[in-house]
This record gives structure tokens, C-alpha cells and sequence, in this order.
């Protein structure tokens, strides 16, 4: 990443900072978006304290990345194009519950953060490097022009309690499938095109301390996240952790990308559907056997979880 350029839309917090940091270590200039000023000051001070030397550009904008005018004025007004970009933005810490007990703008505001602001950055970007390629020489070796969508295994398995966040990574899933064929189209001896996808299963954030205080019971035992935050911290890993693992697996090229932990790696499996397999495809032909096996036995569990669990609840509350 030496030299490059990085946009990472949700590069504030979380996980879209330590991959920022992570870039930065490897030479990128890196530029981060979000809404809390505060915070992408905060978190530039991270990331400028990473990077290898002096000269790379660390930059912090503020801004809505789910409104499209926003977005586009922004992209076409950056003195560099980026090489990469990163859609982390994202989130559920406010949109947890059933479907019955979620208001409406709760649906919106999911799709918001968890579909446009990846949509419109992903959109202005292609349409940047396009109209770039159009007067721009044939160089020696085309550009390598990338997008990364980090996406989440609640679009793989159907947890009860995530539907407003299923639906809306579901959405950013298919546009991140779709968009994959759509833009080899514009690859050529000026650039190629190139887009993948993260999987991220549950990790120690902030974030993800907020979402366990408003996360159904039944949502915390399906997916094994009970207990207190030292129980927690014992048997997931931090962003920080598996920033290195993600930017590493995601240089290795293939579309669908995920950490080493067993639990993503059989959700893929579960729903890898019409996506490309990893490398030659044996891992993943394992893990669809696998899943094939095992999920049915899962579901069937959670079934039996699910079934009056409303009735089991309010007795529980009375």
C-alpha cells in the first residue's frame, strides 16, 4: 500500500479505524469519513501516530455518506482519487429488536447506515475512476482501482432480533455481488476493477458494548453472545485484533474475505450461494459439506428456541 490512496467511509471508530491504521502502517494516505467531527479528529490523531512516515496525507472529513449529493460533491472535489475504497460504515447499536416492536424510521435509518453510505461512496468512485480512465494515457501496467464493502454474517445466517440490519447488509451484500461482474465491464489497459467482500463476525468494540445493552435475550443466546463484558472479551476479539488479518486476507485477492475464527468461516458456508469460492475452491466446497451437514441441525435448535419464546418472555417479565 505503499504510495496509494484509501478512502475509508466509517473510518472514525471501530473497526473502519484500525484498518485505517493498518494502512497507514503500510505507507497509504489514508482519508476517513463520518459524521462526528469529534471523533474523525480523534481518530486521525490514531492513524497519523500508525503511519510509516511524515509524508503520507492523513485526512478527517465530516460528513452524511448516505446522502448521494453529499457524496458525489465530495468524491469529485478530492485533489487525488483514491486507489481503494473502504465501505466500513455501519452499524446496529439502535436498530435491534423484533419486527413487530420496531418503529419505522428504524428501517430507514439502518438502510442508511448500513446500505447507502456504501452504495453512493461505491457509485462516485467507480464514476470518478471512469471518467479518469477516459483521457488519461495507457500507462505500463493498468491501475488497480478497488472497492471493499465489509459487510457482516448476519447476512448469512437469519438471526431473530437483527432483521432491520439483516435486511440492510443483505442489500449491501447483493450490491457488493452484483457490482463484482459489473465493474470488470470498465477494465482495460488503463485499469482494472476489482471488488470484495468482508464478512466480519462479532468483535470487541465500543459499538458492539452499546448493541449488547439493546439486544434481545434470545438474540444473545442464538448467537452465543451472553455474559458480561469480561466473558465477552474473553471469546470474541477485539477490531483491533483482526484489522491485520482482514487487510492481509483481503490483499490475498480473493471476493469473499473473513477472519480465521471458524464461526464466519461455516456462515459462509452456509450461504456462500452463488458467490466465488476463496482460492481453488476446496476450503469452501468443505465448508458448503459441512454446512450442509450441520446447519439444518442449528436451525432446527433455533426453531425450537424461537417457538413461544414472546410467551416464555413477558411471563418471565411478570
Amino acid at each position: 500500500m505503499d504510495g496509494k490512496t484509501v478512502f475509508v467511509v466509517g473510518g472514525s471508530a471501530g473497526l473502519g479505524k484500525e484498518i485505517s491504521k493498518v494502512l497507514a502502517a503500510q505507507g497509504a494516505n489514508v482519508t476517513i469519513f463520518a459524521r462526528s467531527q469529534q471523533q474523525l479528529d480523534e481518530a486521525k490523531e490514531e492513524i497519523i501516530a500508525a503511519r510509516q512516515n511524515e509524508n503520507q496525507t492523513i485526512t478527517a472529513i465530516a460528513a452524511d455518506m448516505s446522502n448521494p449529493s453529499i457524496v458525489h460533491i465530495l468524491f469529485n472535489t478530492q485533489s487525488t482519487l483514491p486507489d481503494t475504497l473502504y465501505c466500513v460504515a455501519g452499524g446496529t447499536s439502535t436498530e435491534l429488536g423484533f419486527l413487530v416492536d420496531l418503529a419505522p424510521d428504524v428501517f430507514e435509518r439502518s438502510m442508511n447506515k448500513n446500505y447507502y453510505s456504501s452504495l453512493y461512496p461505491a457509485q462516485a468512485a467507480l464514476q470518478s475512476w471512469i471518467s479518469d480512465d477516459q483521457d488519461a494515457p495507457i500507462p505500463p501496467s493498468p491501475k488497480a482501482r478497488k472497492i471493499v464493502f465489509v459487510n457482516s454474517s448476519a447476512s448469512l445466517i437469519p438471526t431473530p432480533g437483527y432483521l432491520a440490519y439483516a435486511a440492510a447488509k443483505s442489500a449491501q451484500r447483493a450490491l457488493a455481488d452484483v457490482l463484482r461482474l459489473e465493474a470488470t465491464r470498465y477494465s482495460g489497459p488503463k485499469s482494472t476493477y476489482k471488488v470484495q467482500c468482508v464478512f466480519a463476525h462479532n468483535f470487541i468494540t465500543p459499538t458492539f458494548i452499546e448493541e449488547q445493552a439493546n439486544k434481545p435475550a434470545l438474540t444473545k443466546k442464538l448467537e452465543s453472545t451472553e455474559g458480561d463484558l469480561k466473558t465477552l472479551e474473553k471469546n470474541f476479539p477485539s477490531a483491533e485484533k483482526i484489522a491485520p488479518e482482514i487487510v492481509a486476507n483481503i490483499e490475498n485477492g480473493d471476493y469473499a474475505v473473513m477472519d480465521g475464527r471458524f464461526e464466519p468461516q461455516i456462515c459462509w458456508g452456509v450461504a456462500m450461494g452463488g458467490s466465488p469460492k476463496r482460492g481453488w475452491g476446496v476450503w469452501d466446497s468443505i465448508l458448503g459439506v459441512l454446512a450442509w451437514v450441520a446447519w439444518p441441525v442449528v436451525r432446527w435448535g433455533w426453531e425450537k428456541e424461537c417457538k413461544g419464546e414472546a410467551f416464555r418472555a413477558l411471563a418471565a417479565r411478570q
